[in-house]
């Protein structure tokens, strides 16, 4: 398996800095940055605001670790994917797979 982890993907969290009005600002700072196994999986279309929008999902593979939630997103070659889903594969605490899409704000 660790022949197959032949991509550098950054896993990155949310953070909200307070601006001036008093509500707050979304950034994403990076967490860290992992070797993984990255598997275009299908492109769909979805309508938004009467435009098509294609999205690639992809199946993620990176070592196990404990920090890594839905919350969190994946930087792939400057295209930000949101984290749909986190599984650990056998149960194993060894390998995490991440499925994930495009990330289009949503």
């Amino acid at each position: 398996m660790i022949s197959r982890l032949r991509s550098r993907v950054v896993l990155e969290q949310r953070m909200i800095t307070p601006d001036t009005g008093g509500g707050g600002t979304e950034i994403w700072q990076p967490l860290a940055t992992v070797w993984a196994e990255v598997l275009p999986l299908a492109q769909g279309e979805r309508n938004e605001a009467e435009q098509t929008r294609v999205r690639t999902a992809y199946d993620i593979t990176i070592r196990y670790r404990n920090d890594v939630t839905s919350d969190l997103r994946v930087l792939y070659q400057n295209t930000p994917l949101a984290i749909r889903s986190v599984i650990d594969a056998e149960n194993r605490q060894r390998w995490l797979h991440l499925h994930c899409e495009e990330d289009g704000g949503d």
